[in-house]
Parts: structure tokens; sequence; C-alpha cells
């Protein structure tokens, strides 16, 4: 069935849900409610897309993954620590998603993120909904769940897609940085941009 794989294929990315390194790294970040000036932002330009991020963040490479479905092309983040971050990944689906089917996937999406939140150790706190990212379609929703460290984290997840094109956020945060964390990723999404085919 078309609209399962799809969604199956969607929603591996939330596989994510619950990674963070298990190694610890310090850092001051502030509790900024609201995006930061241009100033005050990095720049990420790679695997054919661009965004902006806090200054204050940075790239993170210590991300343990608890698994991984889909087909993944990559993977990166950024973020003021290795639990606190904002991770961003692109997978390949099998037919385009658009803004006139993306409604046939909202039941199947609900369910599938709230089972790997259970398998996370977690549950979904919100209900899913539809909301675009850079002008693409998709859904996003916030779940509770234990990185790999055993620590209770939030994540609020945003799944949008371009074609066959599925790009996924992962904004992680523990709940004395979901100001900052929230501030930064929505940084992310209203800054991002595809720039590659």
């Amino acid at each position: 069935m078309k609209s399962r794989t799809i969604a199956i294929t969607a929603i591996a990315a939330t596989a994510v849900i619950g990674l963070g390194a298990c190694s610890s790294s310090s850092s001051s970040p502030s509790n900024s409610s609201t995006p930061a000036p241009s100033a005050d932002l990095n720049t990420m330009n790679a695997n054919g897309v661009t965004y902006k991020y806090p200054k204050n963040w940075s790239e993170r490479t210590d991300l343990t993954t608890q698994a991984q479905q889909g087909n993944r092309v990559w993977q990166q983040a950024v973020g003021p620590d290795s639990v606190n971050m904002s991770i961003l990944s692109e997978y390949t689906i099998n037919v385009d998603v658009t803004p006139e089917n993306i409604s046939q996937l909202q039941s199947e999406v609900e369910t599938t993120l709230s089972n790997l939140a259970k398998q996370a150790g977690g549950s979904t706190t919100g209900q899913i909904k539809a909301e675009q990212t850079a002008g693409y379609p998709g859904f996003s929703q916030t779940l509770t769940v234990k990185n790999p460290s055993g620590q209770q984290v939030e994540s609020t997840v945003w799944l949008f897609f371009k074609g066959k094109s599925e790009y996924f956020l992962n904004c992680q945060y523990t709940s004395a940085q979901q100001t900052e964390l929230l501030a930064g990723c929505n940084t992310v999404r209203s800054t991002f941009k595809v720039t590659g085919s």
C-alpha cells in the first residue's frame, strides 16, 4: 500500500528519538525565548541544505543512535551540549509527498510516533499537528522519552517532505533547556532551505 510505505519510511526517522551521547559536555547555554538576532547565528551549509542556528551552539558528533530504520541519507546535529540538541536527518522515500496527499498519512504517523515513543520508554505528550516547515508539508508532535543514558528528555519533532525526500528535525531537550532549544529549533526551521537537487 503506497501510503503505508510512505508513513513507515517517513516515521522511521523517529528512531533517533531518545538519542544523544552518553558522554558529557559542559557549556553554559543562555535561556533566550526567541530566535537570536542574525548576528548571533552560525550557518550550517552541508548535505544540500542550509540553515542558521545560535552561535553558542556547536556541531555535535557525539550521537548514539538506539535504532535505525529507513533510508537515511545523512544526519547532522547542533546544540549546546550532548543531551540538548537539534538533530536533522534526510531520508529517501519511494513516492512524492505533496500538500494534496499529506493528510492521508496523519493517522499512521500518529500511531507510529506513539509506538516509537513507547519503545524509547516514553509516550507522546501532545496531539500531532499538520504543520509546514520551510513551506513543505509535514507534521509535528511532542514526546517524552529516555535517552541512552536513561535521562528523561522531551522531543518536539517535525517531519516535512520535499518530493521524495523527508526531512526529520528532532528538537531534544531537558525541561531546564526547553526554552532555549525550542527557540533555536525555531531558528533552524525558519531559515531552512534546500540548496541541492
